[in-house]
């Protein structure tokens, strides 16, 4: 059965720069945005997603003592408390979920997932596809991704 995921920005503008925002709802049964994260975004085209406002004092820990973004800060304390996965991209908030022991993965794992269960033809193309568009994917990760 899918799951509920909490997504940050960076997944959601990736996947819109490669036409698959829709796969989140066929690969997780509801996507959780926080407020700040909703809000970065703007007009969002998913029927499986709610928003939800995020009242936490780690949030601004976060955000002032580790100087992540709103977004990424909501999402971390979001999938700290309610113990959901999260997808997260940028690698200073990834490491501040790993310390916090928060499941999560990014853009490339739901790629990866996507082709596995059957909604993608092409993790590989994709990425490159996502790369090609702009976005910082390494040629050892590109790789990785050709060989799986």
């Amino acid at each position: 059965m899918p799951d509920k995921i909490i997504v940050d920005t960076s997944v959601l503008i990736a996947l819109d720069k490669i036409n698959l925002l829709e796969v989140l709802c066929k690969i997780y049964g509801e996507i959780i945005l926080p407020e700040g994260v909703a809000l970065e975004f703007g007009n969002i085209d998913l029927n499986c997603y709610k928003s939800i406002k995020v009242d936490s004092p780690l949030v601004n820990v976060l955000t002032n003592d580790l100087n992540l973004g709103s977004g990424e800060s909501e999402v971390i304390a979001l999938a700290y408390e309610s113990k959901n996965r999260a997808l997260i991209d940028d690698l200073r908030a990834r490491k501040i979920a790993r310390q916090l022991g928060i499941v999560f993965s990014g853009s490339l794992g739901v790629l990866l997932r996507a082709e596995k269960s059957g909604f993608i033809d092409s993790a590989y193309k994709k990425a490159l596809e996502l790369r090609n568009k702009g976005f910082y994917i390494s040629d050892g990760i590109i790789e990785d991704i050709k060989r799986q």
